[in-house]
């Protein structure tokens, strides 16, 4: 790779699970080059698999720090062989595995702003840190010190209301309690100071401990996304000293001031950078005049790497099935998560996140290629049957796993609509089961996306065709009554509200068949757009170091979004029309919230 004609380059960095990624850019956003470590390939040492440690008798799941700082090494030092223009490189943004945390000593900024660019990082940074681990997203220790986070606001849906998110294992507040209570109270005695990865990595570059970025703090379950700053019952709860461990009130509040220190200020949205990268990446490597950008996230990066607009929706169809979308609306729910947006000031990212994606679809593939003798794992018989499927008042839903949105035991339904009537049925053909399991996965993703998009694109005076929607949702009601979604009541705006554009990424994006059944179920006002993201948590880092830089450069705030469109060009993104059958599954849309009511829970 030739370097020649650009005279600034950006670094993304995507910090995951198993490798550290780092994509290389110019000032026009092009992608030039692609570093990356396989931790499991390259440090053995640490005996871990797939890039973590496991203990399945406590639960806990967690990554050496250590190892995180060799493969910053590693891959500079790969960089550096291949004869990589580090003084070129203006920028350097990225994103981490969200929710994991660092715990920093006493010794941590000294250490990191005195490292010996003859020396690696991890051999000099040993005693930087109280705790040699960082609990990874997967890990799942932390079942008790979820009720104890939702009984002290009053359940799930109030803690969601506060912090974006009801309680999860893997979020950092509960991480840090179980530390500060149960596992080492000494340890947490002795942290300094407490980063999430994503501002870990940012510290190392700059060389010393930088603040936490503010949507990547929505995912700590600490921090108030009304009040954009800490609740002082959740910090109190986190550090030991809340209203169920009975201390007094003198203690209460030196517990939540000592772990207000630990965590430090929550640094707002900005394109300002955190500074230059420290001399000890300048004098191995190179760099000169490199400033650090705040990271960010993991799925908060990939948002970024589009210039995805209000009520716009990104769907991620993997093995499971990942939406992510765009909003101004913050309507917290405890079956999803909302976050500050890391660019866009008074945004939202919502995520919602199913179990179930395509293993689902694929148990019903195999059943068609079995009833027709079809050996292989073929789509091209279920493609069939997908591409003329039309709505006839039966719907299913297909749980081979305990589903997380709604909260559900493994468990398969079929019902029919039978006037106002809805009626289980044991089994149908298989053929009923294509149609409607992609129907029913979709349906699901417009319920619970339209709260947050509710009121969205609506005409401020009654039209023809407001007049026809209200129809349509009076019809509804009086067929259905009122109807909920994870408790929450449906109103005209959430059934009504429709996506801006809507993105479709992951394996399953590439069956054309399965997008454009769900495309004409979502009813984008826009468009509909398959993509390929290769990196885009990286890339979004890049993005975000590039905005960052050539805003500092005006001295003035530029909307990332226009930034993003000024440089990408839309027409390599690949556009597909979709039949408009978005009004007649309004009746699909009320049977499920029905059927979702009758479902088993563990």
């Amino acid at each position: 790779m030739s370097y020649e004609n650009s005279k600034e380059l950006y670094l993304g960095f995507d910090l995951s699970t198993q490798q550290l990624k780092i994509i290389v850019t110019d000032d026009n956003l092009n992608h030039l080059n692609t570093y990356n470590v396989e931790f499991d390939s390259e440090f053995k040492k640490y005996g871990i698999s797939k890039g973590v440690l496991t203990d399945e008798s406590t639960g806990e799941i967690l990554s050496p720090v250590n190892m995180w700082l060799d493969s910053i090494n590693y891959v500079f030092d790969a960089m550096k062989k291949d004869g990589f223009p580090f003084e070129k490189v203006r920028g350097i943004s990225g994103s981490a595995q969200q929710h994991g945390s660092v715990f920093w000593s006493n010794k941590a900024n000294d250490l990191l702003g005195e490292l010996d660019s003859s020396k690696d990082l991890s051999s000099q940074l040993d005693d930087a840190f109280t705790y040699k681990m960082s609990p990874n997203w997967q890990d799942h220790s932390t079942g008790k010190e979820i009720k104890e986070f939702e009984e002290l606001v009053g359940g799930a849906d109030n803690l969601a209301k506060i912090t974006g998110s009801r309680a999860h294992y893997r979020f950092t507040g509960l991480q840090i309690r179980k530390l500060a209570t149960r596992k080492n109270p000494k340890l947490y005695k002795e942290t300094s100071r407490i980063s999430l990865v994503s501002s870990f990595v940012a510290s190392v570059l700059l060389g010393n401990i930088t603040n936490i970025e503010e949507a990547d703090a929505c995912g700590m379950n600490l921090y108030d996304l009304n009040t954009n700053s800490h609740d002082d019952e959740l910090l109190a709860l986190s550090a030991g000293v809340g209203k169920i461990d009975k201390v007094s009130e003198d203690e209460k509040i030196k517990g939540i001031e000592e772990l207000k220190s630990k965590l430090g200020d929550i640094k707002p949205i900005t394109y300002k950078s955190d500074g230059l990268i420290s001399s000890y990446f300048k004098n191995k490597y190179g760099f000169k005049d490199c400033k650090i950008y705040s990271f960010t996230g993991d799925n908060l990066a990939t948002i970024i790497s589009l210039p995805l607009n209000p009520n716009d929706i990104l769907v991620s169809l993997g093995t499971s099935t990942t939406v992510l979308l765009i909003t101004k609306n913050y309507n917290p729910s405890s079956q999803y998560h909302l976050f500050k947006h890391p660019t866009l000031p008074d945004h939202y990212m919502g995520m919602i996140c199913y179990c179930n994606g395509s293993l689902a679809r694929e148990k019903i593939r195999d059943a068609v290629n079995e009833k027709y003798g079809i050996e292989d794992k073929s789509w091209d018989k279920f493609n069939e049957i997908l591409d003329k499927a039309k709505f006839d008042k039966k719907l299913g839903i297909y749980f081979p796993l305990g589903e997380i949105v709604p909260n559900a035991s493994a468990q398969f339904k079929r019902s029919i609509l039978e006037g106002n009537e809805l009626k289980d049925v044991e089994q149908w053909d298989v053929e009923n089961d294509v149609g409607s399991i992609v129907e029913s996965q979709t349906l699901s993703c417009r319920l619970r996306t339209g709260p947050m998009i509710s009121g969205s694109n609506k005409e401020s005076t009654p039209t023809e065709n407001s007049q026809h929607l209200h129809q349509i949702y009076d019809d509804l009601h009086e067929k259905f009554g009122d109807l909920y979604t994870d408790g929450k009541p449906q109103n005209f705006d959430s059934l009504t509200s429709r996506p801006n554009n809507i993105f479709y990424v992951g394996g399953a994006s590439n069956n054309h068949s399965i997008i454009k059944k769900m495309g004409s179920i979502l009813g984008a006002n826009n468009k509909n757009y398959k993509v390929e993201i290769p990196n885009a948590c990286a890339l979004g880092g890049a993005y975000k170091a590039s905005w960052g830089y050539f805003c500092e450069q005006k001295s003035d705030f530029v909307n990332f979004n226009q930034y993003l469109n000024d440089k990408f060009d839309f027409n390599d993104l690949d556009h597909f029309d979709v039949d408009d059958e978005w009004e007649s599954y309004f009746e699909g849309a009320g049977m499920l919230a029905k059927m979702e009511q009758e479902l088993k829970h563990d």
